[in-house]
């Protein structure tokens, strides 16, 4: 009886993942390590041909997980398991990143921050404008999101904004909203806007610490602009 062999593929998953073991992944390239990610869902199948596809339609890796599911099942190979795996990381690495941010007071953890709202915001086709709600010692005691659309000065009620803030108890606020064309250049709206919300808050002992514009890898901050 003629001996069967295993398909190629099944030796390069063992290589792979001993590799990963005797490297602590150093060194390994983006569709390797998806390619580690891929094998605990599909298995007895060659993954590098969907690795190599997903980082082609999202670009980079820090993207493939906010690719849309219609996008991921497109790829030849990718079933429902792929996707629901991939909506459970992405919730979960936006979790983890939200409680890093909030156990901490935010501008000590400023890096952490911007990396929660790049994740949060950066992948969205509409814009959507946040508050972060700060307590004396700068820890987010809320979160609110209050408007999506395109943000002018009649879509967000500085009103509003102070009055969530009243009823959390906080004593600051970090401004947040994205820019679904990847310029986060404040429009003119969204300087008077800013100015709008800083006046009502500071006559009410409320300051605001920050309003960030999330951009596609980049961001605006009025107060490192001197803004603020």
């Amino acid at each position: 009886m003629a001996k069967i062999e295993a398909p190629h593929h099944t030796g390069h998953r063992q290589r792979l993942k001993q590799r990963f073991v005797d490297t602590d992944g150093i060194g390994f390239a983006d569709y390797e390590i998806l390619e580690l990610l891929l094998m605990q869902f599909i298995p007895r199948r060659d993954v590098k041909p969907i690795a190599k596809e997903l980082l082609r339609k999202a670009g980079s890796i820090s993207k493939v997980l906010d690719l849309p599911p219609n996008e991921i099942k497109e790829i030849k190979g990718v079933g429902d398991s792929t996707v629901t795996a991939f909506a459970i990381l992405r919730t979960f690495n936006k979790q983890a990143k939200r409680q890093a941010v909030i156990r901490k007071p935010t501008f000590d953890n400023k890096l952490g921050l911007l990396s929660y709202l790049y994740d949060k915001m950066t992948h969205l086709k509409h814009e959507e404008f946040h508050v972060l709600y700060l307590d004396s010692k700068n820890r987010v005691v809320y979160e609110a999101e209050l408007f999506r659309g395109t943000i002018d000065s009649s879509a967000v009620y500085p009103r509003e904004v102070i009055r969530i803030a009243l009823d959390k108890g906080a004593t600051s606020l970090v401004l947040v909203h994205n820019h679904p064309s990847g310029d986060p250049t404040p429009s003119t709206d969204d300087i008077f806007l800013t100015k709008q919300i800083n006046m009502l808050s500071t006559s009410l002992g409320i300051s605001i610490e920050d309003h960030i514009i999330i951009g596609d890898g980049i961001h605006y901050s009025f107060r490192d602009q001197g803004k603020l």
